[in-house]
């Protein structure tokens, strides 16, 4: 395997591998550009992560998601973690050199990589998620930016005692500032005299500089903040919880398990699940290239978490209503793009 990155296959035994990964090098991948597998060969499915699948966020719930499809479908997996961006596009052209029939690009860094070797093996096809599908044979799955924003921010400026809320975010992209945005609009339909503060780390994985970008917005005086990253997600939990402070954790995982006194609530989105729907449109020849698939609140992909052991229920009441309020297309939180 490449330099950096770690592959891992499943649901293969050994006297077989060896069999397929003969027949993979003169086969691209079975799979057609509108999904279906094309043969009766058991369907072979890839993911590719630029962190850690252990980092109780969201790259673990990439792993979670073949390990979904695996048990579903019975289909057998490989995945490869903490790919750097120079490695990207070989590591994508490996596993359809093998013959997988599906891979997943797990992220919107992945864009250029993806878009690069995927015309390269037209029989193979590829979903980036968090992207745009742009090619016949690329899918791409995008969850509905500004939901988990708008309702996670109501439940901040409800919360809050001395009006300073905080965000700590990964990086300074769309796909991040759409929430940041809509969080800020849910604080002021509450809580008008609040102020939010936004700080990016820079990265969804640096452990010390989310520790660091975490600790300034403590001593400018937060009581609330908002946690948006990846592996730096716990440690900055936990240093919140020390100081007191309460946290709303996001975007991944529901972080109540981790500090059920401190945290208020977690923006989830069910990223195995988005990876089980994609795979069965798979199966069905239904999955299209040229196509980005949203999911949000209404498929379900998109919830809040388990409230906080100590949040008032009249808090959890406010916010619960106002999200059924959206579904029944009743509130208006300022999406770009209609629900």
């Amino acid at each position: 395997m490449l330099k950096g990155s770690r592959l891992r296959l499943f649901g293969i035994p050994l006297f077989l591998l060896f069999l397929l990964l003969l027949s993979a090098c003169g086969n691209q991948g079975t799979s057609s550009s509108s999904g279906s597998s094309g043969s009766s060969q058991p369907i072979r499915v890839a993911m590719v992560t630029s962190g850690p699948v252990n980092d109780h966020s969201w790259n673990e719930d990439a792993l979670k998601g073949v390990q979904l499809i695996k048990e579903q479908l019975g289909w057998t997996f490989a995945y490869s973690e903490n790919v750097s961006q120079a490695e990207q596009a070989n590591v994508l052209r490996q596993y359809a050199r093998q013959g997988y029939n599906l891979i997943f690009a797990h992220g919107f860094e992945y864009a250029d990589s993806v878009k690069a070797v995927a015309p390269e093996f037209p029989n193979t096809h590829f979903v980036i998620i968090n992207g745009q599908g742009t090619l016949a044979n690329l899918s791409g799955t995008e969850f509905r930016y500004g939901e988990l924003g708008y309702f996670t921010g109501m439940a901040a400026g409800l919360v809050t005692k001395n009006n300073k809320i905080g965000i700590v975010a990964a990086v300074d992209a769309p796909q991040v500032t759409a929430d940041i945005d809509t969080f800020k609009k849910g604080v002021a339909a509450v809580n008008p005299q609040a102020s939010v503060s936004v700080a990016f780390v820079g990265s969804y994985d640096d452990v010390v500089k989310g520790q660091q970008v975490t600790q300034a917005q403590l001593d400018r005086g937060v009581d609330v903040i908002t946690i948006m990253g990846n592996a730096f997600d716990g440690p900055a939990i936990k240093l919140a919880q020390q100081k007191g402070v309460k946290v709303i954790a996001g975007w991944s995982t529901d972080a109540y398990s981790l500090a059920p006194n401190t945290i208020v609530t977690s923006g989830v989105q069910e990223v195995p699940g988005l990876y089980l729907q994609i795979a069965k449109l798979f199966k069905e020849g239904q999955l299209k290239g040229n196509t980005t698939y949203q999911f949000g609140f209404k498929e379900q992909v998109q919830h809040l978490g388990q409230w906080g052991d100590w949040v008032p229920q009249d808090v959890r009441t406010r916010v619960e209503a106002a999200v059924q309020q959206y579904l029944a297309g009743k509130l208006n939180i300022g999406l770009a793009t209609s629900a």
